[in-house]
């Protein structure tokens, strides 16, 4: 196996263990130079082994054999700080209810309830969530909590200044 080939196993194996990472985050973890990065990426979604996913200002990259869309969804919104929050705090609970809802909050609420994640319901400024797939989503957060770890303890110690 030559030195591209070498690095393009290690780079697909960093995203199919760490779906959604972002460029950057690439970057950081394989110590490669921009345009090298850049250059793989691109080879890789050409062959169709990866393919990536805007969000927000960032591209997101995931393995082609290994995420469904749900699974796809969740990864992107773990690595968002409040739509991380939300998620533990209802995958913790079954269901959760969430006082002082603002726009942010509600967007996020939206946003998730179309990609299947969530239910939930608002009443003023209150909201009642419940995770349409819990099981699956605790399955999720168990096979790739590695990835998402540093987010997830920080979210946990959060929710644990509230209590």
């Amino acid at each position: 196996m030559n030195e591209t080939e070498s690095f393009r196993d290690r780079l697909l194996q960093i995203i199919m263990e760490n779906p959604g990472l972002h460029f950057r985050e690439l970057q950081r973890r394989t110590g490669s130079a921009v345009g090298k990065l850049d250059y793989h990426l691109y080879q890789l979604e050409r062959m169709g082994q990866i393919y990536s996913v805007k969000d927000d200002r960032v591209v997101r990259f995931f393995s082609s054999s290994s995420d469904t869309v749900l699974e796809r969804n969740l990864a992107i919104y773990l690595r968002n700080q409040v739509s991380r929050e939300i998620i533990i705090r209802v995958a913790i609970a079954g269901e959760s209810e969430i006082n002082g809802i603002n726009d942010r909050i509600l967007r996020v609420l939206e946003d998730m309830g179309k990609s299947g994640i969530l239910s939930y319901e608002v009443e003023g400024d209150h909201a009642r969530i419940v995770l349409l797939n819990r099981e699956y989503i605790v399955r999720y957060l168990k096979k790739y909590g590695k990835s998402f770890i540093d987010s997830i303890a920080y979210s946990i110690f959060r929710l644990l200044d509230e209590l």
